[in-house]
């Protein structure tokens, strides 16, 4: 079997390494644990053979004392793809982040045969958006060169408030002696004091969702990733059962932060809700199958059945008390 090559030969670890370094003499901020997790987009960045150049998506779930994981995808001309599990290390004093594909979600690459690898990644923050400029090297000596790649990622900052203005304090005239009133007899006309309009005060965004300890605390484990076509992206049919024996498993689950099954028990009659993907808002759904009792039978097992207007898939999922069993269905562009 042939193995895709993900560019050229001549871009080669030691130019890489030096690149590598050279965007660390550049890069003299340090980034939270928060700023990296997150949807990355971006390319590798030499010519490549084959397939042609892939573009890369990078997600990243969980990060918990610096280690974190997620999922990458590779998407090539003629719907030919990539998906990995992965886990990494994020170095927050050098703004650096290393993560590894440890094993293969899904994989058509059609003759080809496919290479995990290894990310080796510097940030840096331009405007809105973080950027990670670095590597990837093939995890198999000679099983793909090396190939230098960028991703992206846009960081939703939050306005400051205004600042009201301070109130001038009111001095007091002293006390003038009263003189004898005079009558005047014109009359004086009422003018009635309007306020002034209230100025528009921008709209202030809220802040990002908050996912509960039992999604932030819990290992986020992808246990299935679907594709969904273009024509199929709305009103997609969720239904969640007991897989196999009933045995008393109650479960919740979240599509981000949302919850769309609370603490309920599983049984052979389906709970159903509905998702839908958005290319310019969720082209991602991570639903997310939280135990939240593992019955009689540890694990918690459940079958979600998920129908779109074209296909129907079922997958069998198993969660506990420290990982959650998720499946994420991604928007095919």
């Amino acid at each position: 079997m042939k193995y895709i090559r993900r560019h050229n030969c001549f871009s080669l670890l030691q130019k890489s390494l030096l690149s590598l370094l050279l965007i660390v003499c550049i890069v003299p901020a340090a980034f939270s644990q928060n700023n990296i997790i997150g949807v990355w987009e971006g390319k590798f960045l030499s010519p490549v053979l084959e397939l042609g150049q892939p573009k890369l998506v990078v997600e990243i779930h969980d990060i918990k004392d610096s280690v974190f994981s997620g999922i990458t995808h590779l998407y090539y001309e003629g719907n030919k793809y990539e998906h990995y599990k992965m886990y990494g290390l994020f170095n927050k004093k050098d703004s650096l982040l290393v993560f590894k594909e440890s094993s293969t979600i899904a994989v058509d690459l059609g003759i080809y045969g496919n290479c995990l690898g290894t990310y080796m990644m510097s940030l840096k923050k331009d405007g809105n958006s973080m950027l990670q400029y670095g590597f990837w090297v093939s995890n198999i000596k000679g099983c793909s060169p090396t190939s230098n790649v960028w991703l992206k990622k846009k960081v939703e900052e939050m306005p400051k408030p205004a600042v009201p203005e301070k109130k001038q304090p009111i001095v007091k005239k002293p006390a003038v002696a009263n003189k004898p009133a005079t009558v005047n007899t014109a009359t004086t006309p009422v003018i009635a004091t309007v306020p002034e309009p209230a100025k528009n005060i921008p709209a202030i965004k809220t802040a990002p969702v908050i996912l509960p300890a039992k999604i932030s605390q819990r290992q986020t484990d992808v246990q299935s990733l679907l594709e969904i076509a273009a024509a199929d992206k709305d009103s997609i049919k969720v239904d969640v059962y007991d897989n196999g024996e009933i045995d008393g498993d109650s479960v919740s689950v979240y599509e981000e932060g949302i919850v769309r099954v609370n603490k309920r028990m599983i049984t052979a009659k389906p709970i159903t809700f509905y998702v839908s993907l958005n290319k310019n808002v969720n082209p991602i759904a991570h639903l997310r199958l939280v135990a939240e009792s593992l019955g009689s039978i540890p694990p918690c097992t459940a079958l979600m059945i998920v129908t779109t207007k074209s296909k129907r898939y079922e997958v069998r999922l198993s969660s506990n008390f420290s990982k959650n069993a998720t499946v994420e269905l991604f928007l095919k562009e």
